[in-house]
């Protein structure tokens, strides 16, 4: 079970850092691009060159942190405030995908397709267990606060 999260661990702060990255650079161009000035064609190259290597830089990045992280911290098992975490950031990531919140978005088309759809799953799956980590710390620290 510990090499399956450690598994798991890596696919998701890869995908995490990949998501993140394309979107700062997406917000970062429709930041920088005037509308309507005819900017945002001729910036279309670049931003798929940036969002290309902004992606890959951040999926490096996840990978090599969560394999620092596995090999620094150890295989510990999850616990159960982890796991709540991971439901609810898919079941949030499903709900926003599906209510049409992003539809106004760049990301809001990548996540039509299945690909896009499981790289953003897999991202907020990531981010809602490490959520889900610090609150059954933050927890279990202060339960341990107030039993003294």
């Amino acid at each position: 079970m510990r090499n399956l999260q450690s598994i798991l661990l890596v696919i998701g702060s890869s995908a995490l850092g990949l998501v993140s990255c394309v979107a700062f650079v997406v917000c970062a161009f429709i930041a920088l691009t005037k509308p309507g000035s005819g900017e945002e064609f001729g910036s279309a190259i670049y931003l798929a060159f940036f969002a290309i290597v902004g992606g890959l830089l951040g999926a490096i990045a996840g990978f090599l942190g969560s394999l620092s992280w596995v090999c620094e911290r150890g295989r510990e098992q999850w616990t159960r405030a982890t796991w709540i975490g991971i439901v609810l950031g898919v079941l949030i990531a499903i709900s926003v995908r599906f209510s049409g919140a992003l539809n106004f978005l760049l990301l809001g088309d990548l996540t039509k397709w299945w690909s896009g759809l499981s790289l953003f799953l897999t991202a907020a799956a990531c981010l809602g267990g490490f959520v889900g980590c610090l609150a059954g710390t933050a927890i279990e620290a202060n339960s341990r606060c107030v039993s003294k």
